[in-house]
């Protein structure tokens, strides 16, 4: 297998750059080749469709509503607060993930690692990268991994709002990041870092409406 990751600099970050390959490609190897049987080709790509993400939010959505209603809460504001707080949170993600993608224009292993297992979900079939693969072109970066990173947010934003469900919620995101390098899109690495920046869009985004909030309220009370 080759690595495709450009590196410029002193020799000590090229060292550097060597040993994170090594160790990102190495995870790789050991999820995508040598974990690859019959029944993760069946299961594993499931998590890796966008539309998974979605029901699963909406369902999170009806759950918190029946919650606050037998509750006894206002369920209207607290379900409005939920869908706006995880729409801004997987927005940020999104744009921040683009962002990245576009300047640090990492290829995806499944474009430059012969051998690699990769899911072609346009066919619904498995290929095995060699020189002659096609199917690969056009996908774009790599690094971060822009699902492992939504799913993160929707994961902290359910956490923080349904304190019972830790750390269960945490399974979609690991799920998902866990099928992006079985299926040959994504580096583990790719998958961290979307993980980071998911958790990080949440905290920006409740931090900014927190303050919005308290900003409101004080006018209120001075009104």
């Amino acid at each position: 297998m080759t690595y495709g990751y450009g590196m410029a600099g002193n020799d000590h970050s090229i060292q550097e750059a060597s040993m994170f390959q090594i160790i990102d490609q190495s995870l790789f190897e050991l999820i995508n080749v040598s974990a690859h049987n019959a029944v993760f080709n069946f299961i594993v790509p499931l998590f890796s469709q966008v539309w998974l993400m979605w029901v699963g939010a909406l369902i999170c959505v009806v759950v918190y509503a029946v919650h606050c209603w037998r509750s006894s809460l206002e369920p209207v504001g607290r379900v409005l607060m939920l869908v706006l707080l995880m729409g801004l949170s997987v927005g940020v993600t999104d744009i921040t993930t683009s962002a990245l993608k576009s300047s640090i224009d990492r290829e995806r292993p499944c474009q430059v690692l012969t051998g690699t297992n990769y899911y072609d979900s346009a066919t619904d079939q498995w290929l095995v990268i060699d020189e002659n693969t096609t199917e690969t072109e056009g996908l774009g970066g790599s690094m971060p991994s822009s699902p492992s990173a939504a799913c993160m947010a929707v994961a902290v934003v359910l956490s923080l709002l349904f304190y019972r469900s830790n750390p269960w919620v945490y399974l979609l995101p690991f799920s998902v990041g866990f099928s992006q390098v079985y299926i040959g899109k994504n580096y583990p690495f790719d998958v961290v870092v979307g993980w980071i920046i998911g958790l990080v869009s949440v905290i920006a985004v409740w931090w900014i409406c927190h303050l919005i909030i308290i900003r409101f309220s004080s006018h209120r009370r001075l009104g």
